[in-house]
């Protein structure tokens, strides 16, 4: 439930009523405090000086430290910030037990409110936010066991109207599933106990909210006028918010048990359509359910509410980028917020999706640059469920893939790598870290267990990767082991939509296993699934017809490793260079560039000759047409040509040392 919308309404209401009485005898110093409050924004230096000056006024009165914890609550840009407000947000809550203790645990009736008792009640709604707060950062610095600790002392105040302390306690149980009692003493014994345990306080918030309205309708709203300011306040928080908190639960609960349709119920139940939750969840329902158009909707939708609004989508948002091959264009959107925002909560998982697309657009090198980014920086998994273990294996996973492209750009740009000294030179070192990077993550697999749930079923709302980063992974193991597995999830998995995926890692591992000819009938088959979406998973088609060609070429079937390699580079260029399979293309030269002897002519035609390109297919074999032709004296032209159109086109700069070099990406979309 967020209070914040509603404090500023709120603030002004408060502090005009606790201005009005006091009952202690350093009545004065308390007073001024209480002036102290309101009139400024918690996030400025002036919040900081007006908390110490209360504290300086009165140590013992909870309101000096309650200034301090949500100065630096609200500030709190990063990790660092958002730890400072723990210690002063504590000291709080003790303080105020020690002088307002005897307001917890009662629920005041319209009569004690019109007798007076309305100070408590505000007092009470102090209480209940400066501990809502706490176990926000608790869950934000991934801290389950003092989130746990601070919600249960919070419950035990048993406000009639305290629903929060019933979802933060579903929250925990859902996001810390993976663990049991033995690390957090207050979880169960198995994922499936600690959902349970989320779906029944879920229940119990419900439950208390049904059981609980009536009271908060006559006794506490029946006692201030209508349509008043604190009426309105407290109506939406602790009345209307409630629902959304619960429609929320279910839909991410219902989402992870693989019942995306159910899931986006509960999420559009939620009145706000401007809320985060809503959208982002919604936006990992649909993709989850492989309705990647919904899905691209509803993400690009989310709005942005600053640094902590950040790290909650782009996860799926960037796959889908990638799926439908256009993540170049993502990762310029992604840049320009992540710039934005600067170094604050979500920039690493802001340059781990950057580096997703990055990789996908064949940039290596600013993938690489974005990883180390993410990785020196100390993130904090605010608002989400995606923890601290997930970044990291998301982390490896990118990484691993990293290194294979860069493997694959030694490979593609030197045709005769054996004879190339950068081939030996930094190949080996390569190689080593794809092992190291590998035994990572298949330990880190080993050890989570909910591996078959989350990973296993590709496209899982709790998965932080996708099914072509999955199979960088799982094609290092056991392939008996998981073509059972997927064969069994396609038959298990209750989501209709997706049977091609499995197929396809069934496919591959068939071709791991040498068995090219069923590889090939199972991969291609996929290409003719009705539902099949030639414009969102451009990705699976690009990889379908990779196989394809490998399986062509390896059995010397010409024509269908012709079509299938053509299919590759028109769906995906951008993969080609990196995948190990050999292009080609026709070379058409015109009369002016044959005949020119100048040093840097010949060179970049010399680079773009030692690529990993079969500049001279077979003739009966249909493959594009790249002319190169001179513009002006210094500019080299080139067009891809396939079946009389013209596919990319643009020029390079002779001037430059690696003119050969940029020439031959540029073919595949790649602007180097």
């Amino acid at each position: 439930m967020n209070l914040k919308r509603y404090i500023f309404t709120f603030s002004i209401f408060l502090g005009i009523l606790i201005l009005s009485h006091t009952g202690y005898s350093d009545e004065k110093a308390r007073e001024a405090i209480d002036t102290l409050r309101w009139g400024f924004d918690y996030k400025s230096a002036e919040a900081y000086q007006r908390a110490n000056r209360a504290k300086q006024l009165d140590s013992t009165y909870y309101v000096g430290y309650l200034m301090e914890g949500y100065h630096y609550f609200e500030k709190a840009e990063e990790h660092t910030g958002l730890a400072k407000s723990v210690a002063p947000l504590r000291k709080a809550i003790e303080l105020f037990k020690n002088d307002f203790g005897y307001c917890l645990g009662v629920n005041y009736s319209r009569e004690d409110i019109f007798r007076g008792e309305w100070r408590n009640l505000f007092r009470q709604l102090d209480y209940f936010d400066m501990n809502n707060r706490l176990v926000n950062c608790y869950i934000s610095l991934e801290q389950p066991g003092e989130a746990y600790n601070a919600v249960m002392d919070f419950k035990r105040a048993n406000f009639a109207y305290d629903f929060q302390s019933y979802h933060w306690l579903a929250w925990l149980y859902f996001r810390t599933r993976i663990y049991t009692g033995d690390k957090y003493p207050f979880l169960k014994d198995s994922i499936e106990e600690n959902l349970q345990a989320a779906f029944d306080y879920t229940d119990s918030l419900q439950t208390r909210l049904r059981r609980n309205e009536p009271y908060l309708r006559n006794e506490i709203l029946g006692a201030v006028m209508e349509g008043s300011p604190f009426y309105n306040f407290f109506e939406e928080a602790f009345l209307k918010a409630p629902r959304g908190v619960i429609a929320n639960n279910l839909g991410i609960l219902y989402g992870y048990m693989l019942q995306p349709e159910l899931a986006a119920s509960y999420f559009k139940k939620m009145e706000d359509e401007e809320s985060l939750a809503k959208t982002v969840n919604l936006g990992f329902t649909y993709h989850s359910n492989i309705d990647f158009r919904t899905s691209e909707k509803y993400f690009s939708e989310v709005p942005d509410q600053g640094s902590r609004s950040r790290g909650g989508h782009w996860q799926g948002y960037s796959t889908l980028f990638v799926y439908k091959g256009e993540p170049l264009q993502g990762a310029l959107q992604l840049r320009e917020d992540r710039d934005k925002h600067g170094f604050t909560i979500g920039y690493g998982w802001d340059n781990l999706c950057l580096a997703r697309m990055y990789l996908y657009s064949g940039y290596a090198d600013e993938c690489a640059a974005s990883l180390d980014k993410a990785d020196r920086f100390t993130e904090v998994h605010y608002n989400t469920s995606f923890r601290e273990d997930q970044y990291r294996f998301m982390l490896k996973a990118l990484r691993l893939l990293q290194i294979e492209y860069q493997l694959q750009t030694y490979r593609f740009e030197h045709k005769n790598r054996w004879l190339s000294l950068e081939w030996w030179k930094n190949s080996p070192g390569l190689a080593y870290r794809r092992y190291t990077t590998v035994y990572q993550l298949a330990n880190e697999l080993a050890r989570n267990p909910e591996r078959d749930m989350v990973y296993y079923h590709i496209f899982h709302t709790e998965s932080i990767i996708s099914f072509d980063e999955l199979w960088q992974i799982v094609k290092h193991f056991n392939r008996d082991f998981f073509k059972n597995t997927f064969r069994r999830l396609s038959r298990e998995d209750p989501r209709q939509n997706l049977g091609r995926y499995y197929n396809y890692f069934v496919g591959k591992l068939m071709l791991e296993e040498g068995k090219e000819e069923t590889a090939y009938d199972v991969l291609t088959s996929i290409l003719t699934d009705p539902k099949l979406d030639k414009e969102y998973e451009k990705l699976l088609i690009a990889r379908v017809h990779e196989n394809g060609a490998i399986i062509a070429g390896e059995k010397g079937w010409g024509p269908q490793r012709a079509f299938h390699l053509n299919e590759f580079y028109r769906v995906y260029p951008e993969l080609l260079p990196f995948s190990g399979v050999q292009m080609a293309f026709r070379l058409q030269l015109a009369p002016e560039l044959q005949s020119d002897a100048r040093p840097e002519v010949r060179r970049a035609l010399e680079q773009l000759r030692d690529f990993n390109i079969d500049w001279e297919p077979p003739e009966r074999e249909n493959y594009p047409e790249v002319a190169l032709r001179l513009e002006e004296s210094d500019l080299l032209q080139y067009q891809v040509i396939i079946n009389r159109e013209v596919f990319t086109q643009g020029s390079v700069d002779l001037t430059q040392p690696d003119a050969g070099k940029s020439l031959a990406y540029r073919l595949f979309k790649i602007l180097r």
